[in-house]
């Protein structure tokens, strides 16, 4: 299930690319200074790049969570194999 819903935040990012680069387009239609189009062009791009790179960390914070919480559930359940069959002797 959350890999799922990873892959559908993921999915979303190239829409927003795509609808970034139409704004753009837009606004290089309108500007006639070529320093301050690249100026906004460099800008959007860290931006961009920036966004990658902070769902990539969100992505392994997420990870680690998963495999923290799948390491509980394992326990959880050996410990509750033990008592079961300790119960039974």
């Amino acid at each position: 299930m959350n890999e799922a819903l990873d892959k559908q935040r993921w999915r979303r990012l190239p829409a927003l690319h795509q609808q970034l680069i139409r704004q753009f387009h837009d606004y290089a239609a309108a500007e006639t200074d070529a320093a301050q189009l690249d100026a906004v062009k460099a800008r959007l791009y860290d931006a961009f790049n920036a966004l990658i790179k902070r769902r990539e960390q969100r992505a392994e914070v997420l990870k680690a969570r998963m495999e923290q919480h799948q390491r509980h559930q394992e326990g959880v359940l050996a410990y509750s194999i033990v008592n079961l069959l300790s119960e039974k002797s």
